[in-house]
């Protein structure tokens, strides 16, 4: 039982003695005060860093996240920005290319006693089964546009109002083969008749006589005959020319001047001395369909 008295005894002394002895060496030296305060500082170091790094972090991550969701919205409107300037660059050279073709048209000087008078095609062949070669124009007899005005760009002559009503009329183009044309040759000053033969197919001379001269690459101008055309309006291009031996007549292909299927505006023209046809206020046949 002593033994266990003892044992005792050393535990509990032992602790006090080396308390005291670290406090007297503190008492003289500081040096556990310094110890101290070197490790709490250590300490509270290792504990604040890593909570200082994880704010940081989700911080940066969540202005990462938000920066991120405007330069997607910023992205968005510069990309429905380019879409907009895009049409409008289109709508801009559109009209950029119609004011090039007014501009031509209203360079364009007509002969003399005619007046010229701009239209519009609004439509081509009303109809697949559509016999005729026609475009629609948005003039009419309201606009005193009456059948038989001649059609033509400053290039050349593409045909002749066929029928109108008060505010719209149909020209028949020359390669319609009903269009039968007198033209004579720019050189040469052979007499012919121009005739359309279809879409897509070459225009052809006729009536030219084997005696009479003729050149590949002629332009074939509006003769005046018949009173319907103004004279010297260029109207197609000599292309081929055969002479049969046994024949009176030269076969003679042309190509139009001008461009046929490529027209958005035309000119009419109209003989100042001439006032329109009485009908076209009260002939009942112009409230007809342009079919």
């Amino acid at each position: 039982m002593s033994g266990t008295k003892s044992k005792f005894v050393a535990l509990f002394l032992l602790p006090l003695a080396l308390y005291l002895a670290l406090y007297s060496l503190n008492q003289r030296t500081g040096l556990l005060d310094r110890l101290a305060s070197v490790s709490g500082l250590e300490a509270v170091g290792w504990v604040t860093v890593p909570g200082d790094w994880a704010k940081e972090t989700s911080y940066g991550l969540w202005r990462d996240y938000v920066a991120l969701w405007d330069v997607r919205q910023e992205n968005k409107e510069l990309l429905q920005q380019n879409r907009d300037l895009r049409v409008r660059l289109m709508r801009l050279q559109s009209r950029a290319a119609e004011a090039e073709r007014l501009r031509g048209l209203l360079e364009f000087s007509p002969p003399p006693a005619w007046n010229c008078t701009g239209a519009r095609i609004v439509a081509e062949r009303l109809t697949p089964s559509d016999a005729l070669q026609t475009v629609l124009l948005n003039k009419g007899r309201m606009n005193t546009v009456h059948s038989g005005m001649p059609g033509l760009t400053p290039a050349g002559l593409l045909g002749h109002v066929l029928k109108a009503s008060p505010h719209f009329s149909k020209l028949l183009l020359i390669t319609d083969p009903n269009s039968k044309i007198p033209v004579i040759g720019s050189n040469n000053r052979t007499k012919a008749i121009l005739k359309g033969k279809g879409p897509r197919s070459d225009l052809q001379l006729e009536y030219v006589p084997r005696n009479r001269p003729l050149s590949e690459g002629e332009i074939m101008l509006t003769s005046g005959l018949g009173g319907l055309f103004p004279k010297g309006i260029p109207v197609a291009r000599v292309t081929a020319i055969n002479q049969p031996r046994d024949a009176l007549f030269q076969k003679v292909q042309a190509e139009p001047v001008a461009d046929i299927d490529g027209q958005e505006e035309i000119l009419l023209l109209r003989q100042s001395d001439r006032n329109p046809p009485q009908s076209w206020i009260l002939d009942p046949a112009s409230m007809t369909s342009l079919d």
